[in-house]
Parts: C-alpha cells; sequence; structure tokens
C-alpha cells in the first residue's frame, strides 16, 4: 500500500514549492520523480515505525461500498498520508533551521511515528476497523507466542546443588 503520491505532495504544499524544490534544470515543473524518490524514503521510514505494531504490507482502511457487491478498496490511514508527505517535503529541502515550518513538522510527524510504535497513540480508519492486522509476539511466524509456567518449588535438596 502506498502512503502518499505526488498528488498528495501537490494538494498539501503546492505546485510553486514543488518545482522550486525539484526543478534543478530550471523547465518551470515538477520533477515527479524526485518527488517519487523523497515519497518512498518517507515511506520506508513510516514502515520502520509501523512495522514494529502492524504486520506489513499495511492492508488499509476499508473504504464504504458504493454500490452492493462492489469491490473492496483500501486507502491510507489520513494519518499516514500526512506523515509520509510531511517527512518527504523535509527529504526535498537542502538545508533548514530548527525553527523553520518544515523541521517541526518533519520533527512532529517523527515524535507522532514513535507515539504509534510505543503504542502511546494508534492509527485511525474514518470508516471504522482496524489498518491492518496487528503484530503477535512473534512477528517472524505471525503467531502470537503463549508461554505457559508450572509453579516449581525450590527446596533445599534443589537449591544446594548451585553451589
Amino acid at each position: 500500500m502506498t502512503y502518499a503520491t505526488p498528488d498528495h505532495m501537490l494538494a498539501r504544499f503546492g505546485e510553486r514549492e514543488l518545482i522550486a524544490l525539484t526543478d534543478a534544470e530550471n523547465n518551470a515543473a515538477i520533477d515527479a520523480a524526485r518527488v517519487q524518490r523523497a515519497l518512498d524514503d518517507a515511506q520506508a521510514v513510516v514502515d520502520g515505525s509501523i512495522g514494529v505494531v502492524y504486520r506489513l504490507p499495511l492492508k488499509g482502511c476499508a473504504k464504504p461500498q458504493t454500490a452492493p457487491g462492489a469491490p473492496i478498496e483500501y486507502a491510507a490511514p489520513p494519518q499516514l498520508t500526512r506523515i509520509t508527505c510531511d517527512i518527504a517535503r523535509y527529504y526535498l529541502y537542502s538545508d533548514l533551521a530548527p525553527e523553520h515550518e518544515v523541521y517541526r513538522r518533519y520533527t512532529d510527524a517523527k515524535n507522532q511515528l514513535e507515539a504509534i510504535a510505543d503504542g502511546r497513540a494508534q492509527l485511525a480508519c474514518p470508516w471504522g476497523g482496524s489498518p491492518g492486522e496487528p503484530v503477535g509476539s512473534d512477528a517472524q511466524s505471525g503467531e502470537k507466542v503463549r508461554y505457559q509456567f508450572s509453579a516449581r518449588a525450590i527446596t533445599d535438596d534443589v537449591a544446594g546443588s548451585y553451589k
């Protein structure tokens, strides 16, 4: 699942800014490949954080069906679209002061990802449901690890053998 597209970046930040950030050859056009590379890098950062909580690839949020029997469409949680765009925008800039708005939004996005990974925040779907399958205790096998312990008495005879 793709969390954000160049169209999302265009809608959020405008054509003028994206041209200024990507047009190295003065063509007065957005370099779509450069925008996509920043989005891909940002998505990798997002996956690295949410992969702690959700099994990847993320399923996404199921959109309401437009007609009975219509196939179910999935969309990225809006939080991830915004976070991915903010990180990608930061990657397009070459030099920023810490007080710059782009840097602050990047820092906020990273903090939100950390909160999701730590369980202090969660991804929300606007139409209800879960955006993906939670990772169990054993991320490799996909199964939750269950432990069963029995009571064990430690007597002087047993403890004496551990000298």
